[in-house]
């Protein structure tokens, strides 16, 4: 019976990160001086969107000037193929919901982990390549200057602030991990 029940907790924990289709992830938004409300951009896992008014109109303008790359929601592949990768994750934890071995659960666990971390460290050099990879003709050239996002908080860049958070859909792989992660270890106690 405890072992049923754990692996009801498990398959909830598989389900929450569905939690992600459904929510942004990641904000980055700007300050600027000239601008009296913040510009901000939404990343959800298969879509980058305008969380303000003509936001990527706006930062792409301002980031052309000093030769960063346009923001291009169709020039991003992960967009695409991670919403398919996060499926077959769902789907594999539902299969190892069926199986009795803990193993299983516990492997599904470490891949998870696996999977969010590298989803993270694409972000990051994500934001890398948009922040030192200039253009070799901007009008504005700043020397040795990086206009690199931080990956999370808050970084003054030239005159802008620059702010990096997570929203409502980063929750989600969290809570999932943690849940699952209390699964194996209840799992293990009651062996």
């Amino acid at each position: 019976m405890i072992r049923l029940k754990n692996r009801w907790l498990f398959l909830i924990g598989v389900f929450l990160l569905g939690g992600v289709y459904f929510f942004p992830l990641w904000k980055i938004s700007i300050a600027i001086p000239q601008y009296p409300k913040e510009i901000a951009i939404h990343i959800w896992i298969s879509k980058i969107e305008n969380a303000s008014e003509k936001a990527m109109e706006i930062m792409n303008v301002l980031n052309h000037n000093i030769g960063m790359k346009e923001i291009n929601p169709d020039a991003v592949p992960e967009l695409k193929f991670f919403p398919w990768i996060l499926g077959i994750l769902i789907l594999l934890g539902v299969i190892i919901f069926i199986q009795e071995k803990r193993i299983f659960r516990l492997a599904y666990l470490v891949l998870t982990v696996i999977l969010l971390s590298l989803a993270l460290y694409d972000f990051y050099l994500w934001e890398y390549d948009y922040g030192h990879n200039l253009a070799d003709d901007a009008p504005l050239k700043i020397e040795n200057s990086s206009f690199q996002p931080p990956l999370i908080g808050q970084k003054t860049i030239a005159n802008f602030i620059v702010r990096s958070v997570p929203m409502t859909g980063a929750v989600f792989p969290l809570v999932s991990t943690v849940t699952m992660l209390l699964t194996v270890i209840k799992e293990k106690r009651s062996q």
